[in-house]
């Protein structure tokens, strides 16, 4: 026997074996791994509402197998998710403007974020990133309204922004933003020419509303305080500041699944549930956020 006709016929037939191998690994489809196969991070604001939320949202895909570990609160739940230390993230959708190539597009000439805009920020987003989807706005709105009680506003005949700035020079604007800036030019384009606005601080807001001397304070759509202690909201008087519903930003560790059972949660989000929610993990008698989270289907029926 020829040994080495042998040994080159052995080694040419490796040859062209070698790359027929190649050519059938790389046409298979790369392996899709389930978002139950990992443990997903969630971020998270540090207001009670906000933790209680991300509460909801972990026990909806624990429901459904998922393994979730909510991260420590921070001020930037979004950039978690940027950053790639976080799979999902709760949050006002407005905290996501950082986000768009075009903020002052966004915001148009008032500076002013309304629900439209967020849904434009939220169609920019996804059109723009392959990583991160930003999924659906909620039906809650934790923006700002200007609130009095009763007795003020039936004394100073105010029952919408138009009649507020009738009364304008009476009354005296209490919010906790340092920046007045677009509130007052708001407020002007509104027919109060010269605003009155102080600034205290947000644990202040409610003892101010109580004085309710000559005020209006600005204060979350969602505070329980509102309907618990028989104050008005000044009716259109949202749009004077920015709209704060809720979305959920989800990196692509997170399944279609997962993100459909996200999206539940935020359809349940009405703004009687966001109230009612707040309510439960403000003081007095505030429950835990988790605990919070276990009566959310009680406060969606």
């Amino acid at each position: 026997m020829n040994l080495r006709k042998t040994s080159r016929l052995g080694v040419l037939s490796l040859a062209l074996l070698l790359p027929l191998s190649a050519c059938t690994t790389e046409q298979q489809p790369p392996s899709t791994e389930s978002s139950q196969s990992v443990v997903l991070k969630l971020a998270r604001g540090q207001q009670p509402v906000e933790q209680a939320l991300a509460e909801v949202y972990k026990n909806a895909l624990t429901a459904k197998g998922y393994n979730v570990q909510i991260n420590k609160s921070s001020d930037n739940p979004y950039q978690q998710v940027i950053d790639g230390q976080a799979d999902i993230a709760v949050d006002h959708a407005g905290a996501a403007l950082t986000m768009s190539q075009d903020a002052a597009g966004i915001t148009g000439d008032d500076g002013v974020l309304s629900v439209d805009d967020l849904k434009k920020l939220r169609t920019e987003i996804n059109d723009s990133n392959d990583k991160i989807e930003a999924l659906d706005l909620s039906a809650a709105d934790a923006g700002n309204v200007l609130v009095m009680s009763m007795a003020e506003a039936q004394t100073h005949g105010v029952d919408s922004l138009s009649t507020l700035a009738d009364a304008c020079d009476k009354l005296t604007v209490i919010t906790d933003d340092a920046e007045t800036k677009n509130l007052e030019a708001t407020l002007g384009a509104d027919g109060c020419e010269k605003p009155k606005v102080s600034v205290v601080k947000t644990a202040d807001l409610a003892t101010q509303l109580r004085a309710s001397v000559d005020r209006a304070v600005a204060m979350s759509a969602g505070n329980a305080m509102i309907s618990d202690e028989g104050f008005k909201s000044i009716s259109d008087s949202s749009k004077l500041f920015n709209a704060q519903p809720f979305m959920v930003l989800a990196s692509s560790n997170v399944d279609d699944k997962a993100r459909g059972e996200l999206n539940k949660v935020t359809a349940d989000l009405s703004q009687q549930t966001l109230v009612d929610l707040n309510r439960m993990v403000n003081a007095p008698g505030a429950m835990k956020p988790a605990q919070a989270a276990t009566r959310w289907e009680w406060i969606t029926e």
